[in-house]
């Protein structure tokens, strides 16, 4: 017999996995999830929610009324949506259905891994373009990659992760307008920002918009959203898997999108305190932080490692992104709580002063 690993196509085999880290710690800012549990009386409403759920029945495939709340909630007609187990698998299916011939994807870098991890997962040739000091994206460049290889797709995720920032208007419409390919603006950490490019739908049929709610208080129930040209949405549908939308996530989240001022709340408390850490960052010796429009802020220091490790043995988890180029020495830290970011930034006061 021979190598069974062998059935596994080279592609999967030289891949390097996306890496969650499980690191136990009291202080949990690694992962950009909103800190804030549910409010009581929103608890309760989700309980009776979940507890009316026939189990022993499929979900809805279409996610009906869930779609109709989405569709309200960012002022979308349904027949521009798409929803996905996370945005992972809306991702996945967009590189999917465009994995024929000799496809390439053109992606930024530094940006979310998923995309080239994804794309060279399905076949796809992964060309990454450099942003530029400011970790802004040059759209000639863009541009130009796409016409030379013929590139398919083209991810822009704005804001930024791990870089924080988000990438004007102006210069994302010039990639939509002046490339063939399909171009996903990923804002998954719009809600921070307070932007957005939906309106721009309508008369761009290569634009497709990525959404979630795991930022904003629900990263337990997995839902991604696409908002793309209904003539796009239904050839993509194609490649969505059948009841993909469990029962119980779209009850919840039924819930939740009715009751959004309490969301909101959480997303108001969370940009002042943003704007705090980054300020306090910006005061720590050996510290250089990045301005940012998501829950989460991008800082150099000297010596990443050492400062993620003691960080740890403190009980304060946050990435650390260290590798070699743009990157080097470079940590994301989630904005927490107010006492978890005050824990944090009393804790890296202490070790730099010692380091």
């Amino acid at each position: 017999m021979g190598n069974t690993l062998e059935l596994i196509k080279t592609e999967i085999r030289d891949l390097l996995p996306y890496k969650i880290d499980e690191t136990c710690c009291p202080i949990k800012l690694d992962a950009n999830e909103n800190p804030y549990p549910l409010p009581d009386e929103l608890r309760e409403k989700v309980n009776k929610a979940l507890s009316e759920v026939l189990l022993n029945r499929y979900p809805d495939p279409d996610a009906r009324e869930l779609k109709g709340l989405i569709s309200h909630w960012l002022s979308v007609p349904e027949e521009f949506l798409m929803l996905g187990n996370g945005s992972d698998e809306l991702i996945q299916a967009i590189l999917i259905a465009t994995s024929w011939g000799s496809p390439t994807v053109v992606v930024p870098s530094p940006t979310f891994s998923m995309y080239k991890i994804t794309g060279l997962a399905v076949g796809h040739r992964v060309l990454e373009i450099p942003l530029d000091k400011s970790f802004d994206i040059d759209p000639a460049a863009v541009i130009d990659a796409c016409g030379r290889e013929r590139a398919k797709v083209v991810f822009l995720s704005t804001p930024n992760n791990p870089t924080g920032n988000r990438f004007s208007d102006d210069k994302v419409l010039e990639v939509v307008k002046g490339s063939h390919a399909l171009v996903v603006v990923d804002e998954a950490y719009g809600d921070f920002s307070g932007k957005t490019l939906v309106p721009y739908l309508k008369e761009n049929m290569n634009l497709i918009i990525l959404k979630t709610l795991s930022k904003i208080g629900m990263a337990g129930l997995r839902l991604g959203i696409m908002a793309a040209n209904p003539d796009l949405i239904n050839e993509l549908d194609k490649v969505r898997l059948p009841y993909n939308i469990n029962s119980l996530s779209q009850a919840v989240a039924a819930v939740l999108l009715n009751n959004m001022d309490a969301i909101n709340g959480q997303i108001d408390a969370i940009i002042p305190e943003r704007e705090r850490v980054y300020r306090a960052l910006r005061d720590l010796d050996g510290v250089t932080p990045y301005p940012s429009e998501a829950n989460f802020i991008l800082f150099k220091v000297r010596d990443a490692d050492d400062l993620h490790k003691r960080l740890v043995e403190k009980g304060i988890l946050i990435r650390n992104l260290n590798r070699p180029g743009r990157l080097e020495n470079c940590m994301r830290v989630t904005v927490g709580t107010p006492e978890e970011n005050g824990a944090l930034l009393g804790a890296m006061a202490k070790l730099l002063i010692n380091a």
